[in-house]
């Protein structure tokens, strides 16, 4: 199967370059831009408007969450600078998982901002090679990109008094890596600029759990005779359990599409109440992925049967 590098801006592509290459269509409409915006509390959206990429601003410094696709690294910087935030402010970027549209930016963000990168430990190897041995990712290798610190599961990452804990939520990949915090109150915004200012939240007296979630599609990821990740099917059903036992009252997820991004921008525009704020979303979104999965399943395990009958 061919395999690319990513170091080609696909942002200009034309139609039939874009035929003529893996996931070609997928990452021009993934990366277009969107404008930053504040979603609540000290949480902000740079990414652009198909990949996810939010910013947790802190009195000492600022988390990134994912790095999208290599070409969206510019794209987020010049949000983060729009919002009026420096990039050498960004002191951690943690990843969700080593697909090329989550981790192909990481390395120019590392490089512009000097944080440091926190990812789950089993994807480690994936990150530091550019390269995933399974499924349709493996076609497209993105930029290598060293991990300072690999994070097992229930480890936090803290800086200027938010904590984030790490959930390796296997099957996706195999160091997928859902992190969760709870949104504190303004009180806890001290003087910096562009934080004491944030918009107060309707509960604050009981802090919001933000879950960014990693991933628990199939995608393309073989079941069945995976001999580059054997349990991913244990993996799997091992961490769609684990989820539902899992709190969100936010739940982002590492494509706009897979949370409604598009449409509770609109609404965030009404004036209405804030429609990320959903503790059902993630129970809803969990239901219909374990579906999709036993249906995949289903189909691979007949499909292997059928192969074995003489």
């Amino acid at each position: 199967m061919r395999r690319v590098t990513l170091g080609v801006l696909l942002m200009a592509a034309t139609a039939a370059q874009a035929a003529d290459l893996p996931f070609a269509a997928e990452r021009i409409a993934w990366n277009k831009p969107l404008k930053p915006f504040h979603v609540i509390g000290n949480i902000y959206y740079v990414g652009p408007a198909g990949v996810s990429s939010f910013l947790i601003v802190t009195p000492k410094g600022d988390i990134l969450t994912d790095g999208a696709l290599p070409e969206s690294a510019p794209l987020i910087e010049k949000n983060i600078r729009a919002l009026g935030f420096k990039l050498s402010d960004v002191k951690i970027i943690l990843n969700s998982h080593a697909h090329f549209d989550h981790s192909g930016g990481l390395a120019r963000l590392k490089r512009d901002t000097g944080a440091s990168l926190y990812a789950g430990t089993p994807d480690v190897p994936v990150l530091e090679s550019g390269h995933i041995a399974f499924g349709p990712a493996a076609r497209v290798d993105a930029p290598p990109v060293h991990v300072d610190h690999p994070v097992q599961d229930g480890e936090t990452v803290s800086l200027g008094g938010v904590t984030l804990t790490a959930h390796i939520t296997p099957g996706h990949t195999q160091g997928c890596t859902t992190w969760t915090y709870e949104v504190p109150p303004p009180a806890f915004a001290g003087s910096r600029a562009g934080y004491a200012h944030l918009p107060r939240i309707a509960g604050e007296e009981h802090p919001l759990t933000v879950m960014f979630f990693c991933s628990i599609s199939v995608a393309g990821n073989p079941l069945v005779g995976n001999a580059a990740y054997p349990n991913i099917v244990s993996d799997y059903r091992a961490s769609f359990a684990r989820l539902a036992k899992m709190k969100a009252d936010i739940f982002f997820a590492p494509h706009g599409v897979q949370f409604g991004l598009a449409a509770k921008l609109a609404k965030m525009k009404t004036g209405a109440p804030n429609p990320f704020v959903d503790p059902a979303e993630k129970d809803r979104f969990l239901a219909a992925a374990r579906a999709d999965f036993d249906k995949e399943l289903a189909k691979e395990t007949a499909r292997q049967q059928a192969a074995a009958k003489p």
